[in-house]
């Protein structure tokens, strides 16, 4: 029966049976029909397939475990609109390599209307996955697998052991993932490997314990996503460098990003080799990525916590920082940021500070860092840095900054152009101070200027000819 055709009977079906029985139920495919035991022993391969090629449209998985040795394929140009429904009972292992699931459409347009053709609307839309668990068995098993679709829906489902919690390939629009488990997955949580994109939305999931990446974003034209609300955990392996809760990655020719945001997250991790909580690098030239939001997030507890290196339009606000090992804060070679009202701190329920914590501007350009707090900062060394260092940097901004109590020095500016600071207060408030300097100007820096700040007395330290110093209060 046609999928519009059993819904429509089941909404308009009327008393207490009707209310007693879900809709889908009334029409849905069993694959026990076909064969499937669901006993976590037998080969359950061949009875999905066959639910699926079926072409009924909803395949309700009661419930039991469904062994599988190789992918279920959906083409959904052949079997028509297409639901994988578990109710929350049903589970799936993937005995075999590759997806349990693998949803193909040929939906070859954009996210607007118009560019979607009349057989992707009446065959392919919304192919939905909901209420089962996908358990990865095989070393190289990947949860569900879509390439060329149109809305896809994943929900309410959890992911474990895969390889590949969930992988989108080639092109894909209008995604949703939601109130989702993609946890303790062989390598990556959420992977968009390559993928023309438009159009994403992760939100409402537990997203943790992916040694590679929670959610990464490799390579492609990726355009509008939001990652929402979700809890972005242990995401981390102390194996391998680069591990990363949120790692979007466009460095080769070609793949370029643009539109996102990331807001309203927890996002934490543990110490690993030059890990990164929310990591961006983009390509040559600045003109591959930028026009990110990172707002409102709980970030913290990881080498570095926000790495961004040759983005631009990048706006990181609201946001509570705390506990990296290295620098809460690294922009490299960055252009247009804006670094706002953020809080850094570290947990004082643990029983001494042992993260250095910090900001690291490094030749960047058009910079703004305002109204952020930062305390006991062990950046730097006794020879050099500090808590914000700014090294080959042009046109930057610090104002309504508060540096408190930093264990060498506050803001080091160093061969550096038209840096601005004001309005800061940079302080020790310690029985025994150990900062040395509140403020240097070093190296080949010029047309700086250092104004209206409230000082440490005696430790502002400007290299002839690199800044103008005047109208700071120092106490």
């Amino acid at each position: 029966m046609d999928r519009r055709r059993f819904l429509t009977r089941g909404l308009l079906a009327g008393g207490a049976g009707a209310a007693a029985l879900s809709p889908l139920a009334l029409d849905a495919v069993d694959p026990a029909e076909h064969g499937a035991k669901a006993d976590g022993r037998a080969d359950d391969s061949a009875a999905l397939q066959a639910a699926v090629d079926r072409g009924d449209g909803v395949i309700r998985l009661a419930r039991g475990t469904y062994r599988i040795t190789k992918p279920i394929e959906i083409d959904l140009s052949k079997v028509d609109r297409t639901a994988i429904v578990g109710d929350g009972v049903a589970g799936v292992v993937m005995a075999g390599a590759g997806p349990a699931f693998r949803f193909r459409g040929t939906h070859g347009g954009t996210a607007d209307p118009a560019s979607v053709k009349p057989r992707v609307w009446d065959k392919e839309r919304l192919p939905l996955v909901e209420g089962i668990e996908i358990v990865g068995e095989h070393e190289d098993a990947i949860g569900i697998e879509l390439t060329g679709t149109m809305q896809s829906t994943i929900t309410s489902t959890l992911i474990r052991r895969c390889k590949i919690g969930i992988s989108y390939t080639k092109r894909n629009r209008n995604i949703i993932v939601d109130h989702c488990h993609i946890y303790e997955n062989r390598e990556i949580g959420i992977l968009f490997d390559q993928v023309n994109l438009h159009q994403a939305l992760i939100t409402g999931s537990h997203i943790s314990y992916n040694p590679v990446a929670g959610i990464w974003f490799r390579g492609g034209e990726l355009r509008n996503f939001q990652i929402v609300g979700n809890d972005i955990e242990y995401n981390y392996s102390m194996k391998r460098e680069g591990s990363a809760d949120v790692l979007i990655d466009v460095s080769e020719k070609g793949a370029t990003f643009r539109e996102g945001t990331i807001v309203g997250n927890t996002i934490q991790a543990r110490p690993s080799p030059r890990g990164a909580n929310v990591r961006v690098i983009g390509g040559d030239g600045l003109r591959t990525t930028g026009m990110l939001s990172i707002t409102g997030n709980l970030i913290g507890s990881q080498h570095d916590a926000i790495h961004l290196k040759r983005a631009r339009a990048v706006a990181v606000t609201g946001n509570t920082i705390y506990s990296a090992t290295n620098r809460d804060l690294v922009v490299e070679d960055c252009a247009n940021i804006v670094l706002g009202s953020n809080s850094i701190d570290w947990n004082p329920d643990h029983r001494g500070k042992r993260t250095v914590d910090g900001i690291v501007l490094r030749r960047s350009d058009g910079v703004v860092l305002s109204d952020t707090i930062i305390e006991n900062s062990f950046a730097g060394s006794e020879e050099r840095g500090g808590t914000i260092e700014i090294d080959d940097c042009r046109d930057v901004t610090i104002s309504a900054c508060q540096v408190l109590d930093p264990k060498h020095r506050g803001i080091v500016i160093n061969d550096s152009e038209r840096v601005r600071v004001s309005a800061t207060t940079v302080v020790d408030r310690r029985e025994k101070p150990t900062m040395r300097s509140t403020i240097e100007v070093t190296g080949k820096s010029r047309n700086n200027v250092i104004r209206d700040n409230t000082l440490a007395k005696g430790r502002l330290k400007v290299a002839p000819g690199t800044a103008v110093a005047d109208t700071n209060l120092e106490c």
